[in-house]
Formats: structure tokens, C-alpha cells, sequence
């Protein structure tokens, strides 16, 4: 009995050529792939609580800046979508935009229109009916103000803002946790 190369036999004697190479394994690519489940898998649970800790419940609508300290109060109500007028030791800001220097409103003691903060609130409300022509104008502004501005710096904001026709105004402070 002659000595043989080892190798695959298995269905070898069948005399079908595709059988023999499909059974023998053939030297081919199989045609069926596997699709990569676990990393899609671990890469949907990182979006999904990434998702999750970036999502607010509570509401949060204003950003804080940090040059400004915000006082704190206990009896709070969470805020509304409003244009927001910042105020700290150095300007005056509507959204983010420079309206007017806080030294120049706190030097005199009359009361005085800010123009530019009442043309950029006007254009504001004119946009919202815009958008909302069904719903009557709300007339809400936020103020954030920092706990040490002169209240002749603040009444100024305040009379502007009701010249621009938000009579709304709310305060922005920072929540004392009752016990």
C-alpha cells in the first residue's frame, strides 16, 4: 500500500468538478461575510448616552458668563426662550452683541434711552411676529445681571427694554436648594 500525501478527502471520489472544489475548499473566498455587530453596537451605546448627558430636562436656557455673578433667590421659576440682556462690570451685551459700556449708563443718574439695545429688540420683535403670526407677541427679555451693577445701570435697561415694548422682563439668578 503506497504512501500518500495528506490532504482534504472528504467527497474527493465524487467525479462533479464543482462539488470536488466547493467541498475541497477550493482555494476561493467564502461567499458569506459577517457583519461586524459588537463595535457598531458599543459605537450606538456611546451616542446614546453621550445623547443622554447632553440633554437638559430642566430647561436651561441661559448660559452663565462668567465675568457675571448671578444673586440667588429661593423662589424661582425656570425661564422661558427670551432675548437675553447681559450686564457686567464692563458692557452691556444683547445675545451675545455689544449694546452699550456699563461705566458710561452708571455715570449719570437719569434715566435714559439705550437706542441701540431698543433698535436691536425692536428688530427682534419684528422677526418673532415674523415667525409667529398667529400668536400674540409675548414681550418677555431676560436680564442677567451681575449681583454689584449700580440699579440706575439696570432701571436704564429696563426702561429701554419697555420702550422696545417687552414689558416682561425677568430676572435670571441662581437657585438656593430649599431643604
Amino acid at each position: 500500500m503506497p504512501v500518500h500525501v495528506p490532504g482534504r478527502v472528504l467527497l474527493k471520489h465524487v467525479p462533479l468538478k464543482f462539488v470536488a472544489g466547493k467541498v475541497g475548499g477550493g482555494g476561493s473566498k467564502s461567499v458569506n461575510t459577517e457583519i461586524p455587530l459588537i463595535p457598531f453596537i458599543d459605537f450606538l451605546i456611546v451616542l446614546v448616552v453621550f445623547l443622554l448627558m447632553s440633554f437638559s430636562a430642566s430647561g436651561e436656557l441661559l448660559a452663565q458668563k462668567p465675568s457675571i455673578t448671578l444673586p440667588k433667590a429661593g423662589n424661582v421659576v425656570d425661564l422661558e426662550v427670551a432675548p437675553v440682556v447681559a450686564i457686567d462690570a464692563v458692557v452691556v451685551t444683547l445675545d451675545g452683541r455689544r449694546m452699550a459700556d456699563t461705566a458710561t449708563l452708571a455715570s449719570t443718574p437719569k434715566v435714559e434711552r439705550i437706542e441701540q439695545l431698543i433698535q436691536d429688540l425692536e428688530t427682534l420683535k419684528r422677526n418673532w411676529s415674523i415667525l409667529h403670526p398667529q400668536q400674540p407677541f409675548p414681550g418677555q427679555v431676560v436680564v442677567q445681571a451681575d449681583q454689584g451693577i449700580d440699579f440706575r445701570v439696570i432701571k436704564k435697561i429696563m426702561f429701554s427694554t419697555a420702550q422696545a415694548g417687552y414689558a416682561n422682563v425677568t430676572f435670571a439668578v441662581n437657585r438656593i436648594e430649599k431643604d
